[in-house]
């Protein structure tokens, strides 16, 4: 996070604080720091940006009238550390000191005494003794300064302390061999303490990582409970954008992670119950992951894996005529490169059954009304209904879920299973709605969990997607719910 402290102008005595990675300064209606054209007329509408890379925050000119200076210096662009003062524009433009708050729990102190441990690992005299001591404080002082975080100037006070270590034996030793004795072991001294510097700096910097994702993790949780009890529109929008600000910054710390240490990023990535997991291995079928799931959809798919599970017998014989029929699906789906999970909407319309008949007079395990059956090419007549051809209606179902795909998008394989045969109409509704706001064509505005976030489908279709998934889930470990015998059971021995 970064913090402004504003000292001179209109804003003075207030402060503005930011998580973002970037921010916009000015004049202008969307900036996020802003200042009001009349009181501050030598800022330009887009003046500034401030932008964090790395670690490290930089602010940038955008070629604005009277620049900005960093210190009392020009510049057009710089690394921000806490404590620089900031001025926009000419003489008489306003003013803010910076405050970087990355890691409030870092300890400078602390982290200079365990610095130290390490770089003494190698010698014991004590003049490179206290050089060390000063090095680990110069890097500890260094990291406070930048928000406890790297600073980018380790390894030069490392060298730093390298040339004086070497200064100190020179003085030491006066025989030629104990100055050769002395400098290889010197050397030696200061790769073994600059190795081991480097592995605490990781492990220091992979424990404040995973600290960092927990953190956004409670946050992105706390959201996704206030969204789901809101009901106004509008404070779901402001509640939707600080959720994808946090799971921006959660992705960001974990992509961190992952170039530090992958196996612990795994982990992380993988964190949750059984149930978690299970639905990250499903999504990542459709292209429809998600950071994190919603806790009410969650909480739907495991209701209707419990139900599945209460029916246990009629579940069985479902799952027995899935096993059936599954071949069939492979090779129409794979055939237009279909996801084999998405053949899950037949347990969801028919159980599988070649022959079901619905009320409304949907015919098959697809369930296709008769109008919608001819559109895709089956003969509905008085003499043949092909919706009872297990083969050719599973290849017209096919083309109807890809059909669904061309409209909505090749990656939208939640709406397209979401809308099938169910909410059709009530997601093209939505979509159409959704197409007149500004940016409405967007992917992100036309995401399938942006929507339920939103609560913008229609609530059949809400509740139809945890439906299939949760057919997915049994049928993906049917050992486990007990749907086929375990095979680690012993075998009976021979009589």
């Amino acid at each position: 996070m970064i913090r402004f402290t504003h000292l001179k102008g209109s804003l003075q005595g207030t402060t503005t604080s930011s998580e973002k990675r970037w921010l916009r300064i000015g004049t202008g209606h969307d900036c996020e720091l802003r200042y009001d054209p009349a009181a501050e007329p030598k800022v330009a509408p887009y003046h500034a940006a401030v932008v964090l890379k790395d670690g490290v925050y930089n602010v940038i000119d955008l070629d604005s009238p009277g620049g900005i200076r960093v210190n009392g210096k020009k510049v057009a662009k710089v690394d921000l550390t806490s404590g620089d003062t900031i001025r926009f524009g000419a003489t008489g433009g306003p003013e803010v000191q910076v405050e970087i708050v990355i890691d409030a729990s870092y300890d400078a102190a602390q982290d200079a005494a365990e610095i130290t441990k390490v770089l003494q690992a190698g010698g014991r005299a004590s003049a490179t003794g206290q050089i060390f001591a000063l090095t680990a404080q110069r890097i500890a002082e260094g990291r406070a300064k930048a928000g406890g975080v790297r600073s980018r100037k380790t390894m030069d006070f490392v060298a730093s302390a390298v040339l004086e270590v070497s200064e100190v034996v020179k003085k030491q030793t006066k025989k030629r061999w104990v100055k050769v004795v002395g400098l290889v072991t010197m050397a030696a001294m200061v790769v073994i303490a600059v190795m081991g510097t480097v592995i605490y700096v990781q492990h220091r910097q992979i424990a404040r990582l995973l600290d960092a994702k927990g953190r956004f993790d409670t946050q992105i949780g706390e959201i996704q409970r206030q969204m789901q009890a809101e009901q106004d529109s509008a404070r779901l929008a402001l509640l939707e954008q600080r959720y994808l600000d946090a799971t921006s910054n959660a992705e960001r710390t974990l992509a961190d992670l992952a170039r530090a240490d992958q196996a612990k990023a795994a982990e992380a990535a993988n964190a949750g119950d059984e149930l978690d997991r299970e639905i990250r291995a499903i999504l990542r079928q459709f292209d429809a992951g998600t950071y994190a799931v919603p806790p009410i959809f969650k909480e739907r798919l495991r209701f209707h894996i419990d139900l599945l599970l209460k029916g246990n017998i009629a579940t069985r014989e479902v799952y027995q005529r899935k096993v059936k029929y599954w071949p069939v699906i492979v090779k129409e789906f794979r055939a237009l490169e279909l996801p084999d999970v998405m053949g899950y909407v037949a347990w969801t319309e028919s159980r599988f059954s070649p022959k079901a008949r619905s009320h409304a007079g949907a015919l098959g395990m697809w369930q296709m009304m008769a109008p919608s059956a001819r559109d895709l090419g089956l003969r509905v007549d008085g003499k043949v209904d092909e919706r009872l051809d297990v083969d050719k209606q599973t290849r017209a179902a096919a083309r109807h879920l890809a059909n669904l795909l061309a409209e909505f998008g090749e990656d939208a394989f939640m709406l397209a299973m979401a809308s099938y045969n169910r909410g059709e109409n009530g997601v093209r509704g939505v979509l159409h709605k959704i197409a007149r706001t500004p940016g409405g064509f967007k992917k992100q505005n036309r995401d399938f969990w942006h929507l339920y976030r939103m609560k913008l489908l229609p609530s059949e279709t809400m509740e139809y997607v945890p439906k299939i998934l949760a057919a997915a889930v049994i049928c993906s470990n049917p050992q486990r719910y007990g749907l086929e015998p375990s095979t680690s059971t012993p075998a009976t021995a021979g009589r």
